[in-house]
Parts: structure tokens; C-alpha cells; sequence
């Protein structure tokens, strides 16, 4: 009987691995016709996360230049550390005085994500309001980012205390011939030239310009400051705030202002935020020590994912730096452990659905992939998605696909990799 059920495990082992090679090398074949991916690295790994083993590798061994699916490390740090509940700020009442100061939130007053939470909670305070600085000893930009990206709003400097997404928000509006700033404390400090069909704007030695003849959006990076912070917090309550300091009040059982919203999450995955992925870092830092630090964030992060060190070369959170390395497994490993707590469910909701939401709203528009749940990736020749396939019975899998040194247009290679989805949608059960 032993050697019965021996050897009918050996059978049921061989034909899964048989299984596994033929589709591997089905992808193999597709591959090497498909013209757009000529010249370029193509990686495909697939990780069934119910029976925990993996099911497609190809070139899984090769590091990859990983673009914005970085932010998946941090998502995770943030899961194990703050779960659905992230601090939105520190606070302290002491000797009729409200000191508060940052854990490193970036949503106050973002342009993009409705968030009155920590307003509303200033203003209700009777007693006078003290902002405690909370150092960053962090560079405000990100080792290895691009410097001619500087004047856009996805290189955002970062800071301890995040105001407006570190961002100025134009409007222009021909009907009146006019700009709006917001934050409007912007509008006596930023110099501009009017054109007869645009505003022209000398932002990080780089001119951006903002249509006349329609309306028009431009989002320019500000460079933060602690008493730029106080000013702007100041003119949005209406009510006057103080530079308090840490040797004022004692910290000992202060407590923290938190958030029951999916906000901040949605704001990396959806639509990949560069300032959120690297403020999350940051906030890691925070919950060890009072400065706020890059590197420390990530050594944090590290330690508690030993098994995935050896996986990555990070340098930020955002993904903005060429110095990123990382191998499909390390990615496979970190969606394998989010799944683990969160599950399906949240997966669906937290995640943007192919073709459907975010970044990922118009991925391959001509294949159906309702299916896939991700985070792409992109820099300059580089494209990455990697997340969560259901396939037709909804079994859960994880998978990363890599495009690396291509050279066609983006368009045609996330056409492709749709397609090698849709193949794998059907092939899965």
C-alpha cells in the first residue's frame, strides 16, 4: 500500500512538472515570435499562493530594473506595521497647549485625495496649537533620481510633514484670462510670463507652460520647510499655530491621531504616488526613532523580511531610482506575504483592476483582462507588472511579468504581456 501511494505521489508530482514545462515553453515560443519584445529581457513568473509553489519561471533568476513595483515592499512594511490604521500625526496636551508633530503622513491637504481628518481634529482644539519639528535626515530628493525630472510633480521633494502633496496646483482659466494657485500663499512667490497662448513657468531651471486658450492643470514641486509648513497648516485652519520645540513637553504617553481609510493605500497602488511610497518609508523610520529617515525606514523594513534582502537592491520607496534591483522572486515572495494578510477580498479592492482603474485603466485595452489585479512599473525602456491573476475558477496566483531594454513603444509591450495573461488565464486552473 506504501508503495502504491508512493508511487501514485511520483505520478501526480511528474504530471504537474510536465504540466509546468509544457506551458513554460509554450510562453517560451510565443516569445521569441513576438516582434516587440526583440532585443528586450522578458521575465515571467507565476506563484500559485493556495498551493504555495510556483508554477511558471522564466528567466525568474535575473534581476531587474523594477520601476514603481518597488512600492510593494513599502505596502508591505506599512501592512505589518500601521495594518489599516496608519498615524496620521503625534499629539501631546500639555499645561494648556496642544504640541503635535508628524509620523511622516503625506496626505494633509493633497490636492488629490480628499483627506479633512487631521483639520477638522486642529480645530477642534481649545487650547493653543504648538507644531513640534520632527527632523528629516534624509536627502528632500532620492538617490539615483533623474535630475531633469525635477520640475514634475511625480519628484515631489520629500519632507517630515508632507502639505499638499509638496505641490502647487495652477489652474488656468480663459474665460477669465487668469491663474488660481492652490495653496494660494503661491500666487506672490512664483513668477511667470504670459505668452499670447500660454503662462510660462522657470521652475528648477526647466520651463513649464500652461495653456490660455483652455483649461489647464500644472502641478509644480516646492521645496518644504518647517516655518513654510507652520504658515500653510496656519492659513488653511484660520487659526493661529506655534513653533514648539521637543524639549518642551515631555513625550512620554502621547498619543496618535489615526486613519480608518484605505487613502493612503489606494494613493500607492492606484495611482502610484511617488511622495506616499517614499513617506511610508519614512514613517517606518519614525516608529523607532524620532528622526525621519530613508535608509533607516529600510533597514527596518528589511529586518522584519529577512528572507527578502538578498532579493532586492532598494534604495527609495517610490521606484524612481535606477540604483532598484530586484529579482521576479523577491517580488513573488512579497505578494505571496501581502496576500497572506489580506487576502483576496482586500487584494480586489486595494489593488486597481486591469483595464478598469489607476495606472492601469487603459493597460491593453484590446484584451480582456478584468482578471488581473497589479502594479506596473515603468522607467525609460523598462516595464514590469506584477500582482494577481484569478483564473477562471478564482484561484488566487501571483505573478510578475518583466519587459527589460525594449525598445518599441510601451503601448505594443503592455499589448503583449495582456496577451500572454489572457493565455495564462485560460491555461490556469
Amino acid at each position: 500500500m506504501k508503495r502504491y501511494l508512493c508511487f501514485l505521489g511520483l505520478l501526480v508530482s511528474f504530471s504537474f512538472l510536465h504540466a509546468q514545462k509544457k506551458l513554460e515553453r509554450q510562453l517560451i515560443r510565443s516569445i521569441a515570435k513576438e516582434t516587440v519584445f526583440k532585443g528586450a529581457q522578458v521575465s515571467i513568473s507565476v506563484f500559485d499562493l493556495e498551493e504555495q509553489k510556483r508554477v511558471i519561471s522564466i528567466q525568474s533568476d535575473k534581476n531587474m530594473l523594477p520601476a514603481s513595483t518597488i512600492k510593494l515592499v513599502p505596502f508591505l512594511g506599512a501592512l505589518q506595521t500601521f495594518g489599516f490604521t496608519p498615524p496620521l500625526l503625534h499629539y501631546k496636551k500639555q499645561n494648556g497647549r496642544f504640541y503635535f508633530w508628524s509620523s511622516g503622513c503625506p496626505l494633509l491637504a493633497h490636492s488629490n485625495y480628499e483627506n479633512d481628518e487631521v483639520f477638522s481634529f486642529l480645530k477642534k482644539q481649545k487650547d493653543s496649537l504648538f507644531h513640534i519639528a520632527r527632523p528629516m535626515t534624509s536627502p528632500a530628493l532620492g538617490s539615483g533620481w533623474a535630475w531633469d525630472d525635477m520640475s514634475f510633480a511625480f519628484s515631489a521633494k520629500k519632507s517630515s510633514f508632507p502639505f499638499h502633496g509638496n505641490l502647487v496646483q495652477i489652474i488656468s482659466s480663459p474665460e477669465t484670462d487668469s491663474l488660481r494657485f492652490s495653496p494660494p500663499r503661491f500666487e506672490q512667490t512664483i513668477p511667470y510670463a504670459k505668452k499670447q497662448e500660454y503662462y510660462e513657468f522657470l521652475a528648477n531651471d526647466q520651463i513649464r507652460r500652461l495653456s490660455r486658450i483652455k483649461a489647464d492643470t500644472l502641478y509644480l514641486p516646492f521645496t518644504p520647510s518647517d516655518s513654510l509648513f507652520v504658515q500653510l497648516v496656519q492659513d488653511a485652519i484660520a487659526t493661529p499655530i506655534y513653533r514648539g520645540s521637543k524639549q518642551d513637553v515631555s513625550l512620554e504617553g502621547y498619543k496618535t491621531l489615526t486613519s480608518t481609510k484605505t487613502t493612503l493605500y489606494k494613493a500607492l497602488l492606484h495611482d502610484s504616488d511617488n511622495l506616499v511610497a517614499e513617506s511610508l518609508v519614512l514613517m517606518l523610520s519614525g516608529t523607532s526613532q524620532w528622526e525621519l529617515n530613508t535608509q533607516q525606514g529600510l533597514a527596518m523594513l528589511y529586518q522584519q523580511n529577512k528572507t527578502l534582502k538578498s532579493q532586492f537592491q532598494q534604495v527609495d520607496g517610490s521606484g524612481l531610482s535606477r540604483y532598484n534591483l530586484a529579482s521576479p522572486m523577491g517580488l513573488l515572495e512579497t505578494l505571496n506575504k501581502i496576500y497572506e494578510m489580506i487576502g483576496s477580498r482586500n487584494i480586489k479592492t486595494l489593488f486597481p483592476q486591469a483595464n478598469s482603474e489607476g495606472t492601469l485603466i487603459r493597460y491593453a485595452p484590446k484584451q480582456r483582462i478584468d482578471f488581473v489585479y497589479a502594479k506596473s512599473g515603468s522607467l525609460r525602456n523598462n516595464h514590469v507588472l506584477a500582482g494577481y491573476l484569478f483564473s477562471v475558477t478564482n484561484k488566487p496566483y501571483a505573478f510578475v511579468v518583466s519587459v527589460n531594454n525594449y525598445t518599441m513603444d510601451k503601448k505594443a509591450i503592455q499589448a503583449s504581456i495582456g496577451e500572454r495573461l489572457s493565455f495564462l488565464y485560460k491555461k490556469l486552473r
